[in-house]
């Protein structure tokens, strides 16, 4: 990446923070009235990326403000995570052009806003658009995954509601290869991380390294920063380094001796881990499993798939034979389609009932943080986006409630034996709330 503006920045000028690669960042001062961001070498902010267009986006200071707009470009421009066409900035928002992240600084004028200048994109991106998405990623993944396609929609429904995912289940059931084939279907950046118990925090989020050269620290991003994580075992690592991703789940941010490193979108953690009976592990604290929005389990295939596997598999590995079929960005198209599903007050109401109900059940040690109730409605509305709705039913709730809430709970040990499990009590919640029309739009 490279800047033709080479001008001295001053103080009183706002500043983009542009994130390159290695780990390197430049202060590009908006001294002038027009910045123009783009691949093409003419431009006042070129980025060599082949997701950018050739003129992609424009940089504007007016006497109202600082604005950014997209030009027509083919991959959009978004504004922390939503895609616009022309939007005033205020400091610390996140410009994603392609895979590079700009943050705005306007520390004279942290609170501008300036009433009715937020114009947000008319979201060319539709039902129709994330319908073909969704059939593309199903049946690509149905190439190497085998018989279980409701854990194949749920992970889908994971993804376009913008949160992680957490995969636990016995050893080689398919954990490994279901994500493995989920970030070949998306034309992104994967990044494996096998946790082991000698795993420290900077092996994940990257450190300060001193280079003799320059003279100076350089960071060096981890392995983090990537589009899609597998995070492999994570229960086979320390606690000190799962927390680690906390800051990175919640925020999408890293923090470095003080300085944040913004995170790319789309950024979706998955991660597999073991029953917590088998040796070498360390169960995750509840903090680290509330920022996952949802838990599944695969569970062993059936005769007539597992006979499907060792066909596929006799000659060469199934992920061998696929390709990326979408590209990062349509994924942020859906979560930008997704959060615009609506959700009437009912449906909130019976959102708030079941998480309400678990507070008071006396089977479970603790009930759902306002968190999860949020959870619980990002998914449903996912969901509804999926089966190509633009509103929630009761039903989307119901299908959602065990996927999302049960890993947040535990049972008291005085009830494991009339319960069995959490996923038992969500069931005698759920039958116990009935909602009249059920099937009416919401």
């Amino acid at each position: 990446m490279t800047e033709k503006d080479t001008s001295p920045a001053r103080r009183d000028y706002p500043t983009i923070t542009l994130q390159e690669k290695y780990g390197q960042s430049r202060e590009i001062s908006i001294d002038r009235e027009l910045l123009i961001i783009g691949r093409d070498p003419e431009c006042d902010i070129q980025i060599d990326d082949t997701d950018i267009s050739r003129h992609h986006a424009s940089i504007s200071s007016t006497s109202e403000g600082v604005f950014v707009q997209d030009l027509g470009s083919a991959n959009g421009t978004f504004v922390n995570n939503a895609p616009i066409v022309r939007i005033q900035l205020k400091h610390l928002d996140v410009i994603q052009v392609g895979r590079a992240m700009l943050v705005f600084n306007d520390l004279d004028n942290p609170g501008l806003t300036g009433a009715g200048d937020r114009a947000t994109a008319e979201n060319e991106f539709t039902f129709e658009s994330m319908a073909t998405v969704i059939r593309q990623l199903e049946n690509n993944i149905g190439v190497v995954f085998k018989g279980k396609p409701d854990v194949v929609r749920n992970m889908i429904v994971c993804l376009m509601a913008d949160g992680h995912l957490l995969i636990e289940d016995a050893p080689g059931v398919g954990k490994s290869i279901l994500v493995q084939a989920l970030a070949k279907s998306i034309q992104a950046h994967y990044r494996r991380i096998q946790f082991t118990p000698d795993m420290l925090p900077s092996d994940i989020t990257g450190a300060n390294i001193y280079d003799e050269k320059l003279k100076e620290f350089r960071f060096i991003p981890g392995p983090i920063f990537g589009n899609v994580i597998l995070a492999d075992e994570i229960n086979r690592t320390t606690p000190r380094t799962q927390s680690s991703l906390l800051e990175c789940m919640s925020e999408s941010v890293v923090t470095i001796d003080g300085r944040g490193h913004v995170l790319p979108k789309p950024f979706f953690v998955v991660a597999t881990q073991n029953p917590e009976d088998y040796h070498g592990t360390y169960p995750l604290p509840e903090p680290q499993l509330d920022r996952f929005l949802m838990r599944l389990s695969i569970g062993y295939p059936s005769p007539e798939a597992e006979l499907e596997i060792l066909s596929s598999q006799q000659a060469s590995h199934p992920l061998s034979r696929i390709s990326y079929v979408i590209k990062g960005s349509d994924i942020v198209h859906c979560h930008a389609l997704v959060r615009g599903v609506t959700v009437s007050d009912k449906i909130k109401e019976y959102i708030i009932k079941i998480t309400s109900a678990t507070r008071e059940h006396p089977a479970l040690t603790n009930g759902c943080s306002p968190r999860a109730t949020l959870a619980l409605m990002r998914c449903s509305q996912s969901l509804a986006a999926y089966c190509g709705r633009n509103y929630v039913t009761p039903r989307d709730v119901r299908s959602m409630v065990k996927v999302v809430l049960a890993h947040r709970m535990t049972l008291r040990l005085r009830h494991q034996g009339e319960w069995h499990n959490v996923e038992n009590v969500l069931d005698s919640i759920v039958e116990s709330i009935p909602m009249a029309n059920e099937d009416a739009e919401a």
